[in-house]
């Protein structure tokens, strides 16, 4: 029985022995290793719903940390989103805007045509991208740019 129990007894020593060994390795391992990190894909929206991102960039009743939230470079970008909206505010009634596809992805860059017309004129359209940024599709700030050129507003 002591002969036993001696055997059980290095067992077990042996056995701590070798966890805690490995037990400081993989500690040691775990805490200097980078984070885990796996990057958020959202699905690719449709043109509907990118409309309703510009809505909410047009709409200067709209929050602005709510607009800025859409735009890559944040509130930098509202300026031109508020002349526009003053813009369409006194535009004909016939004028109207529209998102229309295709919708295409390219890593993390999704592109759509930002579509405007006027009854009696030629239509204007003007390639869009957004970015995904933290998991949410954010209006790029080249597109920012392009809108406020459009408007005179700049970048």
């Amino acid at each position: 029985m002591i002969s036993t129990r001696k055997k059980l007894g290095t067992v077990a020593f042996a056995a701590a022995a070798l966890v805690g060994a490995f037990g400081t390795v993989t500690t040691a391992a775990i805490a200097e290793a980078a984070p885990i990190t796996v990057q958020l894909r959202t699905n690719v929206p449709s043109t509907g719903q990118l409309r309703a991102k510009m809505a909410v960039l047009f709409n200067t009743g709209a929050p602005r940390a709510a607009r800025a939230a859409e735009l890559e470079n944040g509130e930098a970008g509202l300026p031109a989103f508020d002349t526009a909206a003053s813009l369409i505010a006194i535009a004909p009634p016939s004028w109207r805007w529209d998102i229309v596809g295709p919708v295409s992805v390219n890593g993390d860059t999704l592109s759509a045509v930002l579509y405007t017309a006027t009854d009696g004129y030629e239509p204007w359209t003007f390639d869009m991208t957004w970015k995904q940024i933290d998991g949410t599709w954010k209006l790029s700030y080249e597109s920012v740019c392009t809108i406020g050129n459009f408007v005179g507003q700049g970048c």
